[in-house]
């Protein structure tokens, strides 16, 4: 009974862990351009704003690929349960 519930904890953690990455990540990220959009009005922003669309990319593939890794996981067939 323990080992299921700490099962269940686990699976819930990484559900809850890549969500506090994903909006951490897009929360600095927001937090960056409006400081310096508030700092420097022009063009200075527009790099930066560049670069938050590179990260949110990258984010999504990550988020995406961990994801189907936890998936895939979780549907395997345990080890040493052979099919007869």
């Amino acid at each position: 009974f323990a080992v299921g519930l700490i099962e269940i904890v686990s699976e819930i953690a990484k559900v809850i862990s890549l969500s506090f990455r994903l909006f951490g990540n897009i929360f600095a990220g927001e937090i960056l351009i409006s400081v310096i959009s508030a700092l420097v009005v022009a063009i200075v922003p527009t790099p930066f704003m560049l670069l938050e669309l590179l990260v949110g990319l990258i984010q999504a593939a990550v988020f995406a690929m961990l994801t189907l890794v936890y998936l895939t996981v979780a549907v395997q067939a345990p080890h040493g349960g052979e099919e007869h």
